[in-house]
């Protein structure tokens, strides 16, 4: 699947060497014999910007086709919907948008609240979200239907 890092692990990820609980992340975006592929946009891009390291790092995986900017207004409307619709118990939903926006159905992240969102299958669904927080969720690096792959069309 298509991975969303969350602003409150990035500085996990996005150093080199990686934390241990996300080598298996680091591995699957860099690896050219594998099809990693990060999401990011709206709200969370704002979030990674205000991190030296992760606006390396984003900018790093632009330029090697590892990474798919969502548009900035696809996030906010669906960020929007989630508001008037009362079920997100984080205060992340626009990671929530990003995911159904952007197609991605993995989560890398530490904020509780923000995994049971991701796995409400009212918030996220077809197929569902889950979330990624060490090596043996390694499983779940994978690509979905759902996912923004590069030769796919962004979905309306």
């Amino acid at each position: 699947m298509c991975v969303i890092v969350d602003a409150n692990i990035a500085s996990l990820v996005f150093r080199h060497p990686p934390h241990e609980n996300f080598a298996p992340v680091f591995a699957w975006l860099h690896d050219p014999d594998k099809d990693g592929r990060l999401v990011y946009g709206g709200g969370l891009a704002r979030e990674l910007s205000k991190l030296a390291a992760a606006r390396r790092y984003l900018r790093a995986l632009d330029q090697a086709g590892r990474a798919a900017r969502v548009p900035d207004e696809e996030t906010a409307s669906e960020e929007q919907r989630l508001l008037q619709g009362g079920l997100c118990t984080s205060n992340d939903p626009h990671v929530i948008a990003l995911a159904r926006r952007g197609g991605a159905r993995t989560l890398c992240s530490l904020d509780r609240d923000l995994h049971s969102d991701f796995t409400n299958p009212r918030l996220i669904s077809r197929p569902r979200g889950h979330v990624y927080q060490k090596p043996t969720h390694a499983h779940l690096l994978r690509h979905t239907r759902a996912c923004l792959h590069p030769w796919r069309q962004r979905r309306p």
